[in-house]
């Protein structure tokens, strides 16, 4: 029986074992996979612990997609660029990171919106963990323009530097969410990725007026539950996807990564969005 696991603090809204435990049981693979929560300075020990026990890969979501860098002896090309590994495959001991969250956004764009390439203006609202590996993995694949809008300028700052440093030809800015330069933005962004945690609880603020986003821009919010956002963007016009797809196709890259084998997708999609009803 071959042993997987997703950590964080707090794990336990994770959507991912449905989805996992669906692709083992589509492909025959006998398999667990569980929701591991971290608390923190634990970390480290729990890494050991799911070598010992041979886990032989495990997803990594907040607060450690960093923190998790140091433990691991090779970091893949993506993971290294966002600094942020979501996905970790264990060699007979030996610790291998990864970072799927880039490559599920991508794919995410194509199922929902149609969009074959990277969008060529990009705004981010927010600056957190979903932001940074998002806009890395962007400029790094086509976008030529990122812009960041965040309450709190130095973690804009922060991500803006790992861009330039990843894709130096795409142009970044840097901006706050109340600032007229973000209107101006998103009057001519090809994309806007709602990256903040707002809509999670009922009664959240909203982003950004969504009037001051055009009809015909298409709306990504990593935010799965329903919320006036994005029922307010909808009433108005805009494409919008709630980020579940995203999910999917991150975990799908995980599953892949840890097996060999190509992920029974269609078995996943139908787990993660069963689960979601």
């Amino acid at each position: 029986m071959l042993k997987f696991a997703v950590i964080g603090y707090p794990v336990k809204h994770s959507k991912s074992p449905a989805m996992q435990l669906a692709g083992f049981q589509a492909l025959g693979i006998e398999a667990t996979y569980e929701k591991v929560e971290v608390a923190p300075g634990e970390l480290p020990a729990v890494v050991r612990h799911f070598v010992d026990k041979d886990y032989r890969g495990w997803n990594i979501t907040v607060p450690y997609k960093e923190e998790i860098i140091p433990l691991v002896e090779v970091v893949g090309e993506e993971a290294r660029a966002a600094h942020s590994v979501n996905t970790v495959v264990n060699r007979d001991g030996r610790l291998l990171g990864y970072s799927t969250d880039g490559y599920g956004v991508e794919q995410a764009l194509r199922h929902d919106f149609g969009l074959t390439a990277q969008p060529a203006h990009q705004v981010f609202l927010g600056a957190g963990g979903a932001a940074r590996a998002a806009a890395v993995y962007a400029a790094r694949h086509g976008a030529r323009q990122i812009t960041l809008a965040n309450r709190t300028a130095a973690n804009a700052e922060r991500i803006a530097a790992l861009v330039k440093a990843a894709a130096p030809e795409c142009e970044v800015v840097v901006t706050s969410p109340t600032d007229n330069l973000l209107r101006q933005m998103l009057r001519n962004a090809e994309l806007v990725l709602q990256c903040t945690s707002l809509g999670l609880h009922e009664g959240d603020a909203l982003p950004v007026p969504p009037e001051w986003i055009p009809v015909n821009t298409p709306v990504f919010d990593f935010v799965y539950t329903p919320s006036q956002f994005k029922e307010r963007l909808v009433a108005q016009g805009n494409r919008v996807s709630n980020g579940l797809e995203m999910l999917l196709q991150q975990g799908c890259k995980s599953f892949e990564l840890w097996t060999g084998q190509p992920a029974p997708v269609e078995a996943m999609r139908q787990a993660l969005y069963q689960n979601e009803e």
